[in-house]
């Protein structure tokens, strides 16, 4: 199994199939139904968040603004097939130069390993309805993408970062 270092992309962190995959390990262990819907949000989320903790993209992957929010088009591909059912296995690629299958994994016990068990316990409990909501919020990328952009826009990273930035200091004000 490759880990986050193997063939990674330059201008991220990890591959987006490998916080996807702990997010469904997470699902399994925890007997929680995730759903292609509910993925995209998790891992909007988790790069959200990674980006005011490390100031780093987690993956070179773009997000969009789709009609339920943001939305990792290459992730929602790979995913499409269970519909509004639970993911029930990792994603797997092939690699040609060694003709087999393989899984993105994050490394364990890794700083960004750590950061998804927070951002997971953080959104687990909220239902696939909950998550877009918390997206479509006036002021959020999403809402400020779909405004100024329409459907299918790319939610600037920009936006993302700052966007986080300030639930941190909400967070950090409210405590």
């Amino acid at each position: 199994m490759h880990q986050s270092g193997d063939k990674e992309k330059s201008d991220g962190i990890c591959h987006v199939s490998a916080v996807a995959n702990y997010f469904t390990e997470c699902s399994k262990r925890d007997k929680i139904i995730l759903t292609n819907l509910s993925m995209q949000k998790l891992v909007y989320f988790a790069y959200g968040w990674t980006a005011v903790f490390t100031e780093r993209k987690l993956f070179y992957d773009h997000i969009e603004a789709w009609q339920y929010g943001p939305v990792i088009p290459s992730l929602y591909h790979q995913l499409k097939r269970y519909g509004s059912r639970q993911i029930t296995q990792k994603l797997l690629e092939y690699d040609y130069d060694k003709n087999e299958f393989f899984s993105w994994n994050l490394t364990e016990g890794s700083g960004i390993q750590k950061l998804m068990i927070h951002i997971w316990h953080r959104y687990k409990s909220l239902s696939p309805n909950e998550m877009v909501e918390l997206t479509h919020k006036p002021g959020t990328p999403w809402f400020e993408t779909i405004s100024n952009h329409g459907y299918h826009a790319t939610i600037d990273d920009d936006l993302i970062r700052n966007h986080f930035h300030e639930l941190a200091k909400t967070r950090l004000n409210k405590s």
